[in-house]
Order: structure tokens, then sequence, then C-alpha cells
């Protein structure tokens, strides 16, 4: 294309560049004209920049056509995509559908076979092969459309890649623009004036001059959809596209209830603006859509503990220290406030944090709350929620709770106690007071998965702002959370599930793969392997030596997610945990000496029911004397916060 348009060009810029080569040149035979060009540079500058300038020009004319080309073609295949994901979110639909109606006629097909069987139909033997073959044949099909979907799917997802790998470069189009995609979180709480919303980014798209609106929506509800389930690839935390309520883009409202706006999507998306802000179904719309996706907490089990709140008014959340209770009862609190309506929120949260030497004060100010429920002080605004933190400093929990025996119940507040274990009085508590208790054991759900989603989130947004995804920082953050259960594991088989590690060590990971190494080895070395120390050497003096020991600093360096060469070569060594820093030999006579009262051992080893009961004598026992035992668990949680400010 270059020869033909210089052929096109008048004889005479041909025979200048002949000139110039022959004279910068004059001993040697003629050449390509590159070579004339950069001989004649160096002797001639103006009679070379007039040449080469006739050159670009002709250079300029075919390059800025392809580029018109480029672009037109880019943005037709960017349109292709974005109507395909729409289309695949609308299959979804029809898939969802389709399964709906095949389980109602299922259900309709077994009440009527209910039916004839009632009446006494004579042809009943006659109706099972029919309905197996129509059963097989509806589930073959719906593997077949399961199947087809699927492969749908994976392009999806590939296609999402693809945009969100463009979205950086098409920031130089005139027609197109990366959007950045944002899930707003409203507090709805009136103390928190300085974070009135949590902003949490899901993904970056592309839009086009010629997108439409229903292809924007059905791009953000899957891009949604895709984000939950990277986050909780078991459940999706019971979350769908259907949690959206509306989203922002400029200065426009786009919901399913309001028209179709008279501009194009890229119309409001003026100047710097290319954020599109998502909001999800909350109290306005009685849904605790957002709480979850706030709190990471799985839907199922935020509708049981909102469900016992709602219908008891007390509830006590029991569970080890560092597994987010304190967090989990502000987070009940602030949306049973927003869920009450009232207006003036500076004093409808009342925070009690309970010690050793506030019992007195604690029983004074709920027996004084207790009399104002029970007069009727109309002018007088009580608190909406108490919170009682740290309730296992308290002796007795029932002599606390005694002054809300007679108090009106429809006018007590809300009260959300945290403990760090489950006391003796626990029975009292529910039957004469109406307390609920919400197990927080790092062993259950929220919290055995929640280390692993919110290290995700983390990952996913990090991945998002520099566009490119880092498989070694995967690895790492599918490691963590194995190495927090590893370890949990390890203090439950050498002392009890009250010392176990909770996730908020964790949660400080940072996200780069140099950074998360140092990290990690610090926590390991100053706040991991001190406190499991001690929580082991006092297991071993209360239990005795139930298994064989096992340094699970072995199993860290055998699936040490970091590269060999990043080893304690240049740094300080993994610190590792042997049994005689703990007394772990001197526990065998003791051992052996309470199961010789009971029983031979070789008979309890071979008998699972008489471990059990074994067991539950111990855990009896323990609760028994907890008044006795509160010292030692506090002196365990003194020491993880410590840990966690060195490391911090």
């Amino acid at each position: 294309a270059f020869g033909k348009k210089k052929s096109t060009k008048p004889p005479s810029s041909h025979s200048d560049i002949e000139e110039l080569t022959d004279s910068s040149l004059p001993a040697s035979p003629k050449v390509p004209h590159h070579a004339g060009d950069c001989g004649s540079t160096s002797m001639k500058p103006s009679q070379s920049a007039s040449a080469i300038c006739e050159c670009t020009e002709a250079e300029a004319e075919i390059i800025l056509q392809l580029k018109s080309e480029l672009r037109e073609k880019e943005l037709k295949l960017t349109d292709i995509r974005l109507e395909a994901l729409s289309s695949a979110h609308h299959l979804d639909q029809i898939r969802e559908a389709m399964n709906r109606m095949q389980n109602e006629i299922e259900i309709l097909k077994a009440e009527n076979d209910r039916l004839k069987a009632e009446t006494g139909n004579t042809a009943k033997p006659a109706r099972p092969p029919s309905e197996s073959s129509s059963t097989a044949s509806s589930s073959s099909s719906r593997q077949s459309l399961g199947l087809s979907l699927n492969n749908l799917n994976i392009t999806e997802s590939v296609t999402s890649d693809i945009l969100l790998d463009e979205a950086g470069d098409g920031t130089g189009h005139k027609d197109g623009r990366s959007v950045k995609i944002i899930v707003s979180i409203s507090k709805g709480y009136g103390r928190a004036k300085d974070q009135k919303s949590q902003a949490y980014l899901i993904g970056s798209i592309g839009v086009s001059g010629k997108t439409k609106w229903d292809v924007l929506d059905g791009v953000i509800r899957r891009l949604f959809k895709e984000y939950v389930f990277r986050i909780d690839t078991s459940t999706s935390l019971g979350l769908s596209s259907d949690c959206i309520a509306s989203y922002c883009i400029g200065d426009l409202i786009r919901s399913h209830s309001l028209e179709v706006p008279e501009l194009l999507p890229c119309g409001y998306l003026v100047g710097d603006n290319n954020i599109i802000t998502v909001n999800l179904k909350g109290v306005e719309e009685n849904s605790l859509d957002s709480f979850v996706f706030d709190t990471l907490i799985p839907k199922p089990i935020t509708q049981r503990y909102f469900n016992l709140l709602m219908e008891h008014h007390r509830i006590i959340l029991s569970g080890p220290s560092g597994t987010g209770k304190t967090y989990l009862a502000n987070k009940l609190a602030e949306y049973v406030i927003t869920k009450s309506g009232r207006k003036k929120t500076e004093d409808a949260i009342a925070t009690f944090n309970v010690d050793h030497k506030s019992s007195k004060e604690l029983q004074q100010y709920l027996a004084n709350l207790a009399e104002q429920c029970s007069a009727d002080n109309n002018g007088v605004e009580l608190p909406v929620v108490i919170i009682l933190d740290n309730l296992h400093h308290v002796g007795s929990l029932s002599d606390i709770f005694n002054g809300f025996l007679n108090c009106k119940y429809n006018k007590c507040p809300y009260i959300i106690g945290t403990m760090n274990q489950g006391v003796s009085s626990s029975p009292n508590l529910e039957l004469h007071h109406n307390f609920r208790w919400v197990l927080c054991a790092n062993h259950t759900e929220p919290v055995k998965g929640f280390l692993g989603r919110y290290l995700r989130r983390k990952l996913i947004e990090i991945e998002i702002e520099r566009n490119i995804r880092n498989n070694d920082l995967v690895k790492i953050i599918d490691w963590i959370p194995k190495t927090w259960h590893h370890l949990n594991s390890f203090l439950e088989t050498h002392s009890s599930s009250d010392v176990t590690i909770g996730p908020r060590l964790f949660l400080p990971c940072p996200m780069d793969v140099e950074g998360s190494r140092v990290w990690f080895m610090d926590l390991w070395n100053y706040s991991l392997v001190p406190y499991i120390l001690e929580a082991v050497r006092e297991g071993l003096q209360m239990y005795g030596k139930r298994a064989p020991w096992e340094d699970p600093s072995k199993w860290v360096l055998d699936t040490y997610p970091w590269s060999s060469a990043s080893l304690p070569q240049d740094g300080p060594a993994l610190l590792q945990l042997r049994p005689e820093d703990v007394g772990y030999e001197g526990c065998i006579s003791t051992k052996e000496a309470t199961t010789s009262k009971h029983i031979p051992q070789s008979d309890t080893e071979g008998d699972p029911l008489m471990n059990m009961l074994m067991k539950l004598q111990e855990a009896a026992n323990y609760s028994g004397t907890q008044s006795c035992d509160s010292d030692s668990t506090s002196h365990h949680d003194d020491i993880l916060d410590s840990s966690l400010e060195s490391t911090l």
C-alpha cells in the first residue's frame, strides 16, 4: 500500500529522493529509499524533512482510515458482547422459571396420585412407569438445558474478563468509556455521621454510545451475580440479582418501576463521571439483602438472628474472643433502629462495657431502666437497643436481670449481650428472662467461612483496581483460612473450643505477595505461637494428654504458598512448637491416672460412647467451676489482644 501511494505522487518527489541519494552517497550504488532518507538526513536536513513529510502524509491517510475502521468494529463488537450478556441473563430467568414450573408440576402430580390413592383408584400400578418416564424425560431436558446454560456461563465469564481487560483501553475511544460499578450500603444510623455509606467496588464494564438501557440492566445484574458467587462459591450469600433495587448513573436513578429515560446511558456519563452506584434492597423494602452484603453473613443465618431478636427482644452472642460478636451486635442494633423509624437517634443505642468492677453499676442501671419501662412515662425516650459487652465478667447473670421480671414487655428495649463462652446460668435466663443464645463458634457458620469471604472481597477489589489477576495471591488468600482452621483444630485437640482463635487476627492481611509473607511471619512468631503455647499449656493442665503431638508449624511449612526462595534465608525463621515447651511429656501420668479412676484405658479407646460421656462429664465439671475459670479466660483474651496490638 505504501508503494502504491508513492507511485501516485508526482514524479518530482521521486526524483528528489534519487538526487538526495546520489548526493549523499556518490561512490555507492543506488540503495532503497529508506537508506537514501537516512543518509540525506545527516547531510541536508531541510530537503530530507520535506521528503519525509510527503511520505508521512500518505501514511497518515492510511493510518487514520484503518483507525476509524478499527474503532467502528470494536464498538460493534462491544455492543454484541453486551447484548450477549443481557441475553444470558434472560436465559437464566427462563431457566429459573422453568425449574419452578417443573417443581409445581411434580407437586401437582404427587398430589393427584395421593388423591387417587385415597379414593381407591384401581389403576394405580400402571402409574409409576409413566411417572418415572416423565420424570426422567423432564430431568434429562433440564440437564440438557442446564448443560447448555453452563457452557454459556463459561463464555460469559470469559466475555466479562475481556470487558474488564478492555476497560482500561476503552478510555481512549471517543464513543466508549470504562465505568466502575459500586454497591453503596447506607448505614442509617445517627451516630455514624462521618460514615453515612460504605462503597464496595464489584466490577468494571465498558459503555459505548450505542448501549441500551435493557442491555445495561442485564450486564449490571449479571456482574452482581458473578461477584457474590465468587465471594461465596457455595451459596452466594443467599443473594441473587433480584437484590438490586435500583442504580444511579449520574443524576439519574434507574429502576424497573420508573419509565425508560429519554437519553441512552452514555448521555448521563458527563465529564469525569465514570461510576454507576448500585443500591440493594434494605429496610425500606423490608429486606435484609443490604445487611447480608455488608456483613458477609449468609442470608438464612441473618434471618434467624433477626427472628430471634424481633420475637424475644433479648439475645446473647456467645463465642471465643475475636469472632466478631461486638461487631455483629452493633450491626444488629443499627438495623433495628433504622427499622423502628425513630427520628432522634443520638441516644437510641446504649452501650455498656462490663468489667469486674462495673457489675453493680450495670445492675443499678438495668433496675432504673426497668422502673422507667414499668411507669407510664410517655415523655421519656428510652434507648431502643442496649448493648451489653463482655457479660462473662459478671458473676451471676440471673441477679443482673432480675429487675426485668416485672417489666412491661412491649416497652422494654432490645437487649443484645456478648460474652466469651456460655455459663451455667443460661437455662435460667432462657426460662425466666426470655433470653435466646446465639453461638458464634469458629467451627460453625457464619464465623467459619467469614475469613475466606472477607479476604476474597479485598482480593476482588484489588484485581479490579489493577485490572489484573495474580494467581500467586489467589493461592495465598485460599491458604490463610485453611491455616486458621488447622490451628483451631490443634487448639481443640489439646485444649477446648473456648480458646480457639477468631478470624480477627487474620483480617489485616496485605493484598500483595511479598507484603503478605512478611505479615504472616510476624503474625506467626509474635502473636500466634505465644498464644498457642499458653493455651495448650493450660489445656494440658486441665484436661491432660488426649492426643499425640503434631507440630502445626510442620503443616504450615509443607503447604507454604510462597516460593521457596522467600523462606527464612532473608529473614527470621518460623518458630516451631515443641512438646517440651508446654509440658506435654509430663502429662502422661496425669492422663493415665484420671482415666484409671473410671475405666481401663483400653476400654475407653474402644468404646466411643464412653468417650463421649467422659467429655460431657468434663464439660459439666468445667461449667460448674466457671466463676473460678473466668480469670484464666480473660487472661487468654489479654494475651491475644496484646499479640494483635504488637502485630499491628
